[in-house]
């Protein structure tokens, strides 16, 4: 619970720039916005992991957003169609 409230505060505090898309993912568990931005935080650090472009591959995503969004998947969140 300290961590989610940790997180949240300095995604609070750091105010500048866009804040996480909640919206445009969805969870294959039906998990919340805390659980959202932990897994966010951490896909945003470990993008460029050779095993996350790897996956994103696999999953069939192309481009520069391949390891996010491998890594995103793997966590269980998908992009909602737009």
């Amino acid at each position: 619970m300290v961590k989610i409230l940790s997180v949240l505060i300095m995604l609070v505090l750091s105010g500048c720039g866009e804040a996480p898309p909640f919206e445009k993912f969805s969870h294959e568990e039906g998990k919340g916005k805390a659980v959202f931005f932990i897994d966010f935080e951490k896909c945003e650090k470990d993008k460029d992991k050779y095993s996350n472009m790897i996956q994103g591959r696999e999953f069939g995503f192309e481009g520069q957003d391949t390891g996010f969004l491998g890594c995103m998947k793997l966590k269980g969140w998908d992009k909602k169609p737009l």
